[in-house]
């Protein structure tokens, strides 16, 4: 897919969006620490000062972030640190320069409810209501907005009612998921597995309380399945409902366990999963054409971008929401990367809006040229159908 020769090259657009940040630095990248002045160090403790407490930033997520002691941050923020202070100094001033222009940086996307959404709402609330355990799963690829949903649910019913637990691969051990447990539940995360097990029992015995688990599929790759006999032993011992999400594979898998081994407990787990909801199938069929409900509508699409610095033309709307109701297309993820990188495009180029071309053009630079060219020709295809049932 060409792109308009009369316009700047994406890459080169990147490369001048470079230099204006280069340029907004106190202490340019690259800068050797023994030329750092005591003034920039002073400078760079005071912003750093500022920007911390006007953001409500603790000592601890500070240091988290450029990855030194919390006593060092603190050392150097009370001009008491015996060390590099130079070179700590440049660190700071790095993170506070990228930190400050990722707040800056307007939300491309703002949360909407979804049909999947919605779906993923109603059976966390019946798993709530029931005491239950729930599985909701949809496609190995990205993009449906299970993960979105979760948080904007634990939003929704606070810290007290639910927690959220994401688990990656290296969770898939009985420690990792007792310790991912802790944490989504605020609880110290040190001792045995048996006293963290204890630790959890206790703070969920007796309450209204929702464990939220995503990408609960990386349990998958655990040693004898401990992690799945952990969260049933858990609900046993407390009653507290849960909501598993992940991908389809772990139906799958729980299925195939069963018969391989005949392991009676995994089925015992298998048959205490209720309901367990596929996603995709409302938007496979259901709907008045055959064809299923949308992910998005048009509508939820514009509400998705209306924050956006650079409004959508309604051809754009249309265009985005075609594209992610197209099944293993990358769904919403995939739309927000092209918006935010149109925006980029535009915003450089002084563009008043993102209609389709640009949309397109954003499109040939993140997948390849064939991939881009043959979503181009489906969506127009496809778009091309509905004006003619519009019209019929």
């Amino acid at each position: 897919m060409n792109s308009d020769p009369n316009q700047p090259r994406p890459i080169n657009t990147l490369i001048d969006r470079e230099r204006i940040r280069g340029a907004s630095r106190m202490i340019a990248e690259g800068t050797d620490a023994t030329t750092v002045s005591p003034e920039q160090i002073a400078a760079v403790r005071s912003d750093v000062e500022i920007f911390c407490r006007n953001h409500k930033i603790s000592r601890k997520q500070l240091s988290a972030a450029i990855g030194v002691g919390h006593a060092t941050v603190s050392e150097f923020l009370a001009a008491k640190y015996a060390g590099n202070n130079a070179s700590l100094a440049i660190d700071l001033e790095s993170w506070l320069v990228e930190e400050e222009q990722r707040r800056a940086r307007p939300a491309t996307t703002q949360f909407v409810w979804t049909n999947v959404a919605m779906q993923i709402k109603s059976v966390a609330n019946y798993c709530l209501d029931f005491k239950k355990i729930g599985l909701v799963y949809g496609p190995d690829t990205s993009g449906v907005g299970k993960t979105t949903a979760l948080r904007a649910i634990h939003q929704e019913l606070g810290t007290r009612r639910s927690s959220l637990v994401t688990i990656d691969k290296v969770d898939a051990s009985a420690s990792g998921l007792l310790k991912k447990l802790c944490a989504g539940l605020r609880l110290a995360q040190d001792k045995s597995n048996s006293t963290l097990f204890e630790r959890v029992k206790s703070e969920l015995h007796g309450r209204s309380h929702l464990l939220l688990i995503d990408q609960i599929h990386n349990l998958r790759f655990a040693k004898d399945d401990r992690p799945f006999y952990i969260l049933a032993d858990l609900y046993d011992a407390t009653n507290a409902a849960q909501l598993w999400c992940g991908t389809a594979d772990l139906v799958g898998y729980l299925n195939r366990q069963r018969k391989k081994s005949g392991d009676e407990s995994l089925a015992q787990i298998r048959r205490r999963i209720f309901p367990c909801v596929d996603l995709m199938e409302m938007l496979k069929s259901g709907g008045s054409d055959g064809r299923g409900q949308p992910l998005a509508t048009v509508e939820q699409v514009r509400e998705m971008f209306a924050k956006n610095k650079l409004k959508l033309t309604a051809a754009a709307s249309r265009f985005l929401c075609t594209l992610l109701n197209r099944p293993d297309t990358g769904g919403i993820g995939f739309c927000e990367q092209l918006v935010e990188y149109a925006t980029m495009l535009g915003s450089m180029r002084s563009i008043g809006s993102i209609d389709v071309p640009l949309l397109k053009e954003a499109m040939s630079h993140g997948i390849t040229s064939a991939r881009a060219d043959g979503l181009v020709h489906e969506v127009e295809e496809e778009e091309a159908q509905q004006r003619q049932a519009r019209v019929g």
